[in-house]
């Protein structure tokens, strides 16, 4: 708790730090005073020289953009009396040290944090004519970093700031920073904030990080749901082009032979159709009718497969630890969902119905594969004419 002593010699109330008093006499603490004192006797003189630096700046600028002498920006020495004359020295030395190095960087830091202010009071200070709206604005508890990076906010993040700052009166850096998160990643919850500050429940940056987080869980629930919905259309859909292919045929072919090689009478000759064949139309259009969609299932087949197998690995490692393996499943299938989730889950027949159908369609597809690669595997005595 921050306890509040008279200050010796002066008599004035002055707050010290927990464990201050106790730490210090009565001598040692009369120094510290001091040393506080002069901190804020340098802070306020290094503030007044930012504030002269503005006004210097604010009337030299005026000035060149009478006399058409435009700042453009760019690198090196752009048209400016101020910059000029704070090189020479004009200005004095502090002054020809910042235009000789970063010290540039400060001065516009000054005069954004001035602009920002600017926009921020508007017409509050216009009852203080001698005053910038950067002191005007420290008065009020807003500090250099907090009016650069309001300057900076992009305008849905600056809505919100300008509103906290409209109910609050304050403009904090740490709560600038939540109004960006907010305004890139919640742009629809911007209301939400307005009125959670309106209603000052939303006080300080916890809170806003709070409301974020519950904003993130519920994405990632309505992102589950969405994921649940459309696994479970392509499960479906699945499953009726698994119907279909009971019927499926494969159309007749009555080419016997292809390519630009004659049929042999000798059969143990095997003669491959040249490259130049390959290149023709002909030889273009059959190989769309013979190879046809054979590679395009095999990237989300090889997925789907390398998916599986992993998940059975894990199965095969909890039914070698668990004694009622078993009847977990067996409760699963009865207790752990709905009839309409476990068939979205696992298809229109059920858990055990699926994998037993996936088993025989596995076999099925195995054996065709063999008969395949055993119908496809070139002998050794292969003939590749090249032309």
């Amino acid at each position: 708790m921050t306890n509040l002593v008279s200050a010796p010699d002066t008599g004035q109330v002055d707050v010290y730090a927990p464990g201050v008093l106790e730490s210090y006499n009565s001598a040692e603490l009369d120094q510290i005073d001091k040393v506080q004192y002069a901190g804020k006797l340098v802070d306020e003189v290094d503030f007044q020289f930012s504030c002269e630096v503005i006004r210097l700046k604010q009337l030299l600028d005026g000035q060149d953009q009478a006399d058409g002498l435009l700042q453009t920006g760019s690198v090196g020495a752009p048209p400016s009396r101020f910059w000029d004359g704070a090189r020479s020295g004009h200005f004095g030395e502090k002054l020809k040290t910042y235009a000789a190095g970063d010290g540039r960087r400060n001065v516009t830091r000054w005069v954004t944090a001035n602009e920002a202010a600017s926009i921020l009071l508007g017409d509050s200070g216009t009852h203080v004519p001698e005053s910038l709206p950067f002191e005007l604005a420290r008065k009020r508890g807003m500090g250099q970093t907090a009016l650069c990076h309001y300057a900076k906010l992009l305008p849905d993040a600056k809505e919100i700031a300008n509103h906290y700052f409209a109910v609050t009166g304050e403009l904090r850096a740490n709560m600038l920073q939540e109004f960006v998160t907010v305004a890139k990643s919640f742009p629809d919850h911007i209301e939400d904030v307005c009125e959670g500050i309106t209603n000052r429940e939303l006080s300080g940056p916890f809170d806003i990080r709070a409301l974020r987080e519950r904003w993130e869980k519920e994405l990632e629930i309505e992102k589950a749901l969405i994921e649940e919905r459309e696994r479970a259309a392509r499960l479906a859909e699945a499953e009726a082009q698994e119907e279909e292919l009971e019927d499926y045929e494969a159309p007749p072919s009555e080419e016997t032979h292809v390519g630009d090689q004659a049929e042999v009478e000798d059969v143990t000759r095997r003669i491959a159709p040249s490259r130049r064949w390959f290149e023709t139309d002909a030889g273009i259009m059959k190989v769309k009718e013979v190879v046809g969609d054979l590679p395009e299932p095999l990237p989300d087949l090889l997925t789907g497969l390398n998916g599986l197998n992993k998940a059975l690995i894990d199965q095969a490692e909890h039914s070698g630890v668990m004694s009622n393996y078993v009847g977990f499943w067996a409760g699963y299938d009865r207790f752990a969902m709905s009839p309409s989730a476990a068939k979205r889950t696992w298809g229109q027949n059920g858990r055990l119905e699926r994998m037993r159908k996936l088993r025989g369609k596995l076999i099925e597809v195995q054996q065709r594969i063999d008969m395949y690669i055993q119908s496809t595997t070139p002998p050794e005595n292969m003939e590749y004419p090249e032309t």
